[in-house]
């Protein structure tokens, strides 16, 4: 699981997240989605869509490509 690609992009945003010092709570409203919805994405039990991705950069004031540090995108084909 620690390789699957959907913990380590939501690993990556809850680091994001608390670097910032922004609860779950917060976070959530800021991006206009439910806590559970940002519990589940943290830990990497579903995938953000990619204008949730952008409301997350935006509220945390990063690059998206942040979300995707330490992701080896040569190994997403064998996750589809």
């Amino acid at each position: 699981m620690k390789d699957d690609i959907k913990y380590k992009l939501g690993r990556n945003i809850k680091i994001e997240r608390i670097r910032k010092d922004i609860t779950q709570e917060r976070f959530a409203e800021l991006i206009d989605m439910s806590v559970s919805y940002v519990s589940k994405v943290e830990q990497g039990l579903t995938s953000p869509t990619a204008i949730v991705l952008f409301k997350m950069s935006s509220v945390l004031n990063i690059p998206m490509e942040d979300f995707f540090r330490d992701i080896d995108i040569r190994n997403i084909h064998s996750e589809l």
